[in-house]
């Protein structure tokens, strides 16, 4: 079964859900192309590539500031939920103001940064950064 981000990333507490869907990337996104090819070099020192698919692989750097422990265990869970890189998810893009969705993985560490911490008991005083990047895979 294929799971969606944001509208999956979601932390229950109390009878009351908190879903990434709500949040936007506040710092932006950075998003980068490239395509994937097959270098050959012969002994003489020619070269000559062949293009492995047409189309191209993008990978996307999604920071969040400022978001309360609820909305950090949602996106943890999420992360832990698909054991780090190893499986794909649907990323819908609309959540970066773009149509469409696309198949992709976690890419690298999940980075979560405290950069408040209130009473530990109420995770909606403790203040975190957190950024992924996430690489597109045809599932």
């Amino acid at each position: 079964m294929t799971a969606y981000y944001p509208s999956e990333a979601t932390f229950t507490e109390s009878s009351t859900t908190y879903s990434m869907s709500n949040k936007k990337p506040d710092k932006g996104y950075s998003e980068d192309s490239t395509f994937d090819m097959i270098p050959f070099e012969s002994q003489a020192g020619y070269e000559s590539r062949r293009l492995r698919s047409r189309r191209a692989k993008r990978r996307y750097t999604i920071r969040y500031t400022n978001v309360n422990g609820y909305y950090m265990n949602a996106v943890r869970n999420f992360y832990n939920a698909r054991y780090g890189n190893f499986e794909a998810f649907i990323f819908n893009l609309e959540h970066l103001n773009q149509s469409g969705t696309v198949g992709v993985r976690f890419d690298g560490p999940l980075n979560i940064q405290n950069v408040l911490d209130g009473s530990s008991s109420e995770k909606n005083k403790q203040i975190y950064n957190i950024s992924f990047t996430l690489q597109e895979v045809f599932i």
